[in-house]
């Protein structure tokens, strides 16, 4: 556990947020992996296939990351007021919410896989090997949330370098089981193809989650989920659900954005389909810095308000801010550089390469775009006030994004191009707006008057002693 409100805020922002970022970059890898091994040892064809089911699985995962994050800005809270009892209870009843969820949301989507697919016009040649693809990949869907709220839990404790050395754990058997699987490679597993990448996956997650089960518990008595006290307490859960169901409801609108995207897309063929998946997958690795630093101003921002120190915390996002947008520089040079050696490799297939040229050159502007939001969005989520965000993705992802790149292709020649621009125009309105709210000053307002309102806190009228 580490105190997050003590010492530089550049140093501390640097060495709590580096293994965070590290780490999730590792995670954008995962998706990169099977992409990687799936064009190179199976097709583009079955490429294009798992970037088809990316948005579906954005949006499943979309449900049940709100109450993770919640959870993270809960125990930073619970932290910086030092209040252990109150914050046993939030990873107790954080855990078997998200449990339950998972397994609602396991059987739903395996259910519905094809349906979805269909609905947004992946087409027949591809659809049963995106299927395929989704039904495995949610099958072991629980392990992905257990991992993901250990490190969370732990991010909101300070500790950000335990997750990272998780998560290498998982990275290393994913590229070591996915060629395995794929291939069956020494002749040990039979030839799975498409399938083979997706059990890859599950099954790296599965191993790293059990080992994380032993050590943590091993490590500190507050993780031993072995230990722990399983009853619900409905106050706490509610107060989860007000903080969480806006963030996963703009996670929500993120993945319907990106199927109306991918509904598009669709359209024009497996090649653009598969350069769409490429340029995602390498946008990811801009995107992913400037969203872990938003993480970490998150668990800044709120155990400096759970201390009452709220007046650090614009330093916290400038300092965020000028460290994303020093990412976003490092990764637009490369990609408009060299897009066609990015596209070869994942395939060799040329349409593909000259469709992300294309891709890259109207797409990468967004890196700078986001690396300044998700700053002011930690910012804003940190101290608790997630709705605004929630109807700020609306505006800029649905009516904004969806109009626009509609217009753009149904009444010009831009064809994909349309889609690519519309994207581009609809994350800055959404800059625009965030940066609008947070010079309101309303969230500070809010943080002030939720922190006396806290179920569980010592300045909560209600006694928590049972």
């Amino acid at each position: 556990m580490k105190d997050l409100t003590k010492g530089s805020i550049f140093k501390t922002l640097i060495t709590y947020s580096a293994p965070i970022v590290l780490g999730d970059l590792l995670q954008a890898s995962y998706s990169s992996i099977d992409a990687l091994w799936v064009g190179r040892l199976i097709g583009a064809d079955a490429l294009a296939a798992i970037s088809s089911s990316g948005p579906i699985m954005f949006l499943i995962v979309s449900l049940v990351i709100g109450i993770s994050i919640a959870t993270v800005i809960m125990v930073g809270q619970a932290f910086g007021m030092g209040d252990m009892k109150f914050l046993e209870k939030i990873l107790v009843n954080s855990y078997m919410t998200i449990f339950l969820l998972c397994l609602l949301l396991s059987v739903l989507s395996v259910v519905f896989s094809g349906a979805i697919l269909k609905f947004i016009n992946t087409p027949e040649a591809i659809r049963a090997d995106a299927q395929k693809f989704i039904v495995i990949i949610f099958a072991g869907m629980i392990f992905m949330f257990s991992f993901n709220w250990f490190s969370g839990v732990l991010r909101g404790l300070g500790d950000s370098k335990t997750p990272f050395m998780l998560l290498i754990i998982s990275i290393i058997l994913n590229i070591i089981l996915a060629p395995v699987l794929i291939t069956g490679a020494f002749g040990l597993f039979p030839r799975l193809g498409i399938a083979g990448s997706a059990l890859a996956t599950v099954i790296s997650q599965l191993i790293t989650t059990v080992y994380a089960f032993i050590y943590l518990a091993r490590k500190n008595v507050l993780l031993n989920i072995f230990k722990w006290k399983y009853e619900f307490d409905l106050t706490i859960v509610k107060k989860m659900f007000i903080i969480g169901v806006p963030v996963s409801l703009q996670m929500v609108i993120n993945a319907l954005s990106a199927i109306i995207i991918v509904s598009f897309v669709n359209k024009f063929g497996p090649d653009v389909i598969a350069a769409y998946g490429i340029g995602m997958r390498v946008d990811s690795f801009s995107f992913m810095p400037a969203m872990s630093l938003g993480s970490s101003v998150s668990a800044m921002v709120a155990q400096h308000i759970g201390a009452e120190k709220s007046d650090k915390i614009p330093k916290i996002m400038f300092n965020a801010m000028l460290i994303s947008l020093g990412f976003a520089v490092f990764f637009y040079i490369p990609v408009n550089l060299f897009p066609t050696q990015i596209a070869s490799i994942f395939t060799a297939h040329a349409p593909v390469g000259y469709a992300l040229k294309t891709y890259f050159r109207i797409d990468s502007p967004t890196y700078f775009a986001y690396a300044i939001m998700f700053a002011i969005q930690g910012v804003i989520r940190g101290a608790g006030d997630t709705i605004p965000l929630t109807v700020f993705s609306f505006i800029s992802l649905i009516i904004f994004r969806a109009g626009i790149v509609w217009g753009l292709v149904s009444l010009t020649h831009l064809n994909q191009a349309g889609i690519w621009t519309g994207m581009v125009i609809s994350i800055y309105i959404g800059m625009i707006i965030s940066f609008w709210y947070y010079k309101t000053g309303k969230w500070r307002e809010k943080a002030m008057l939720k922190i006396k309102k806290i179920p569980g806190s010592p300045s909560h009228e209600e006694s928590y002693d049972k």
